[in-house]
């Protein structure tokens, strides 16, 4: 059996909407559903690490100190395969009202924006 070469890969997602964006609420139960239908679909499965990770970073439009409680999912991502990844994460912008999401391939950290949107 061939194995396709793969790197870990995880993101995080923010249990709330951004609030600068949208109105801060929780994501909807279909949100959730979208994103797992998503996932399994390109990339065959994923993992949800236990517990909430809690951050802060600074907005770049706004440069206000920003706290943030998110899930960290994690996906083994085919080494062919990061634009898929990425061009998921950035229709996750736009389901789950975020202005970035927070993405690490093999220990490289990128943030991924919804399309459309500049940050600065």
């Amino acid at each position: 059996m061939v194995r396709t070469s793969v790197v870990e890969s995880s993101f995080l997602i923010p249990v709330h909407r951004d609030a600068n964006l949208s109105d801060g609420w929780l994501h909807s139960s279909e949100a959730w559903e979208w994103l797992d239908d998503r996932l399994f679909e390109l990339f065959g499965g994923r993992t949800l690490a236990p517990g909430l990770h809690q951050g802060f970073y600074r907005d770049p439009d706004t440069g206000e100190k920003v706290t943030d409680t998110s899930y960290k999912y994690t996906v083994a991502l085919p080494r062919s395969r990061p634009k898929q990844l990425r061009t998921l994460l950035s229709e996750a912008c736009e389901v789950f009202a975020q202005k970035s999401i927070y993405l690490s391939v093999a220990g490289q950290v990128e943030f991924i924006e919804a399309r459309g949107h500049e940050s600065g």
